[in-house]
């Protein structure tokens, strides 16, 4: 896990070893209708899932729902959506998660944001380490899921 302030654009990421095949995480990771029932950041998901698409998620540490546009849905591989705020010179972030096989049965969960936009430069580094470890206790939520 890491929090970078480069060039001023914020972004962070993390990541997961996971003791289950990738098709496993997969389906885990895309039943969105269970989300409610451990996800401790995106507690919904709803809408169009097909790239190009348009989905509402509820992030649960901001109390916000956002509609943004699925960039990437490669089944087994990743997930990438972009939502922005006003305009995406303003302010935009691109989540993703991204799964990697790293031995037989074992997952490695990649999982992240990049912020874009004039306005990101303002974004709190208090308020970024509070969604990175969210991002974390979801990967943690998700492992403990999936290896029960």
């Amino acid at each position: 896990m890491y929090l970078i302030e480069k060039n001023k654009m914020k972004e962070y990421h993390t990541h997961i070893e996971i003791n289950a095949p990738r098709n496993e995480v997969w389906n885990s990771l895309t039943s969105f209708e269970n989300y409610g029932e451990w996800n401790p950041l995106v507690s919904e998901l709803t809408g169009d899932i097909s790239e190009g698409g348009t989905i509402n998620t509820r992030i649960v540490p901001l109390n916000k729902t956002f509609s943004v546009k699925l960039l990437s849905y490669r089944e087994n591989e990743e997930i990438i959506w972009k939502g922005r705020q006003v305009a995406s010179f303003l302010l935009a972030g691109k989540h993703y998660y991204r799964l990697k096989e790293h031995k037989e049965n074992v997952t490695i969960l990649e999982h992240g944001e990049y912020f874009t936009g004039f306005l990101s430069t303002f974004i709190p580094k208090r308020l970024l380490e509070k969604m990175e470890k969210a991002f974390n206790d979801h990967n943690v939520a998700l492992k403990q899921r999936i290896e029960k």
